[in-house]
C-alpha cells in the first residue's frame, strides 16, 4: 500500500507533472486517485481526464463533486499537481502551497483540512494574518475583482448575500491558498448537487476569471457554516435560472460601467 492510503486523490495538472505519469509524486504516494489533465498530455484513463481549460483548479474540483455525488470517496485531497513548489517564485513559474513534509503530514486526515504550510511569516497583519490555529486569513476586500475580469459577481460578499440567507460575512476571509483540501463527503454532501452545478456555471467560461479567485475563498466557509442556503441554489429553477444568470451579467456590466465612468471622469477633471 502507498503512502495516501483511503482518501481518494483528485489533482488538476496543467502541464506541471511529468511526461511520464509514472515518475510523478501522484504515482508515487497514491493507487487511489484521478488526474484532470488540463493539456491533455496523459492518454485517458481510469484514472486520467481530459479536462477543459477553464476555471483553474475549482472547475474542476466541482466537476468532479458533480459527477461522483452519489458516489463519492468517504474523504476526497483536492489539489493542484504543483501544490509541493516551492513558494515565492517569480513570473510565469507557479507556486507551490505545501512543503512535501507538511502534505504528507495531512494527506491521511479522515476530517476536514486545510492543506498547506503559510506561516508568520507570509502575513503583514493587514492584508493577511493567521488564524489563532494556524489558519490563513485574508482581509475580505475582494482585490482580485479590480484586475481580473469577472462576468457574475463584483465581489466575495455578493457572493455570499446571493447563495446563503443573512450570512455572517467577516472582515477577514478563512481559506487554503490555491483550494487545497481534505474534505470528508459529509462536508459535502450537506448541500443538493444542484448547489455544485450552479457553482461550476460561474467558472465555465473562461481560464483565469475572478469568480475562480473568490470560490478559492469561499470554499472554507462553505464547507464549515451552518449558514441557510437559499432555495433557488437547491433545486433546478428553469427559466429562473436564465434570467438570474442575465440579472447578474447586467448588474455586473453596469458597475464595471460606472467605476470606468469614474475613473475616466476623475482623468478629465485633473487634466484641466
Amino acid at each position: 500500500m502507498k503512502y495516501i492510503k483511503s482518501n481518494y486523490l483528485v489533482v488538476s495538472d496543467y502541464n506541471w507533472l511529468p511526461n511520464n505519469l509514472k515518475d510523478s509524486w501522484v504515482e508515487k504516494y497514491s493507487d487511489n486517485y484521478t488526474v484532470f489533465d488540463k493539456f491533455h498530455r496523459y492518454e485517458v484513463s481510469d484514472n486520467v481526464i481530459h479536462q477543459k481549460n477553464v476555471g483553474q483548479n475549482i472547475y474542476d474540483m466541482l466537476d468532479f463533486i458533480i459527477n461522483n455525488y452519489e458516489k463519492l470517496p468517504d474523504v476526497t485531497i483536492f489539489c493542484r499537481s504543483c501544490i509541493m513548489f516551492p513558494k515565492g517564485r517569480p513570473k510565469p513559474y507557479s507556486n507551490g502551497n505545501c512543503s512535501e513534509e507538511v502534505f504528507l503530514k495531512l494527506v491521511n486526515n479522515q476530517i476536514f483540512t486545510e492543506l498547506h504550510d503559510f506561516g508568520s511569516e507570509v502575513h503583514n497583519g493587514y492584508s493577511s494574518k493567521m488564524d489563532i490555529d494556524g489558519g490563513f486569513l485574508e482581509r475580505n476586500n475582494s482585490w482580485y475583482f479590480g484586475c481580473i475580469k469577472s462576468r457574475y459577481f463584483i465581489n466575495l460578499n455578493d457572493f455570499f448575500n446571493d447563495i446563503f440567507v443573512n450570512p455572517e460575512i467577516s472582515e477577514f476571509i478563512r481559506f487554503s491558498p490555491g483550494a487545497s483540501y481534505v474534505i470528508p463527503k459529509e462536508n459535502i454532501l450537506k448541500y443538493e448537487k444542484y448547489f455544485y452545478i450552479r457553482l461550476r456555471e460561474y467558472v465555465s467560461w473562461d481560464i483565469i476569471i475572478a469568480e475562480a479567485h473568490m470560490l478559492e475563498r469561499a470554499l472554507y466557509t462553505i464547507f464549515k457554516n451552518n449558514f441557510q442556503i437559499k432555495n433557488k441554489y437547491k433545486k433546478d429553477q428553469g427559466l429562473f435560472l436564465h434570467l438570474d444568470h442575465f440579472k447578474k451579467r447586467i448588474y455586473v456590466f453596469l458597475v464595471r460601467m460606472y467605476f470606468r465612468f469614474r475613473l475616466e471622469t476623475t482623468k478629465l477633471i485633473k487634466t484641466k
